[in-house]
C-alpha cells in the first residue's frame, strides 16, 4: 500500500508543480492512477485534504527516524527539533509542488482551517512521543508555541532559495526562544 501512497502523493504534486492545482480534483488523479475513484476518496476526500494525507504519511517516516534509544539519551527539545529538520529535509523534493498548492489555495478558509489542523496533530504527535510526563496544561502550550514555529519556519523554508537553511534557522531560534523563556520542555 506504501507504493500506491507515494504514486498518488507525486501525482497530486506533479499536477501542482505543472501549474494544475486549481482545477485538480481526486477524480482526475484516480482516472491517472487507474483507482477506483471511491477508494481514493476514503482517504483524500478533496484535494483540500491531500496535505492533511502527505502530513500524514511523512509524518511516520519522521517519528520512525528516532530510535528509542536516541529519544533516552537525547533532551525533548533536540528530539522536536530534529523532527522538524528531518520533516523539512523530506518535504524538500516536493517544494515547486508546495508554493503552487499554497498559493492557489490561501484564500480558501477550508483548505487553511484542514491544514492547521493538520499541522497541529502532527507537532501533537512528536511532542506526545518525547513526553515523560501528563501535565497536558504544559503539552498545550508548547503544541501552540511550536506550531508557531513550525509555521514561520515553514514559509521561510517555502519561499528561501537557500534551500532549508533559513527554515532550519528558524526552527533553532523559535525552540531555543521556547527553552530559554519556558520550562516546557522539562514539563512533558
Amino acid at each position: 500500500m506504501q507504493k500506491d501512497y507515494d504514486k498518488i502523493c507525486n501525482s497530486f504534486f506533479r499536477e501542482a508543480e505543472l501549474g494544475n492545482w486549481q482545477k485538480l480534483n481526486v477524480k482526475s488523479i484516480s482516472k491517472k492512477l487507474k483507482l477506483k475513484e471511491q477508494e481514493l476518496k476514503e482517504i483524500i476526500p478533496s484535494k483540500n485534504h491531500f496535505l492533511n494525507f502527505y502530513n500524514t504519511i511523512i509524518d511516520k517516516e519522521v517519528i520512525n527516524s528516532i530510535s528509542k534509544e536516541e529519544l533516552k539519551i537525547s533532551s525533548n527539545d533536540e528530539i522536536i527539533q530534529e523532527y522538524f529538520m528531518y520533516k523539512l529535509d523530506l518535504m524538500k523534493k516536493y517544494k515547486f509542488g508546495f508554493i503552487n498548492i499554497l498559493n492557489t489555495s490561501l484564500k480558501d478558509p477550508g483548505f487553511l482551517l484542514i491544514n492547521l489542523k493538520s499541522n497541529k496533530e502532527s507537532i501533537k504527535k512528536y511532542v506526545k512521543r518525547v513526553s515523560k510526563t501528563n501535565n497536558n496544561f504544559s503539552r498545550v502550550l508548547l503544541i501552540k508555541l511550536l506550531l508557531g514555529v513550525w509555521l514561520v519556519a515553514f514559509n521561510k523554508w517555502l519561499y528561501e532559495d537557500d534551500d532549508s537553511e533559513t527554515g532550519l534557522a528558524v526552527i533553532n531560534k523559535g525552540i531555543s526562544k521556547i527553552k530559554k523563556s519556558t520550562n516546557l520542555f522539562n514539563k512533558i
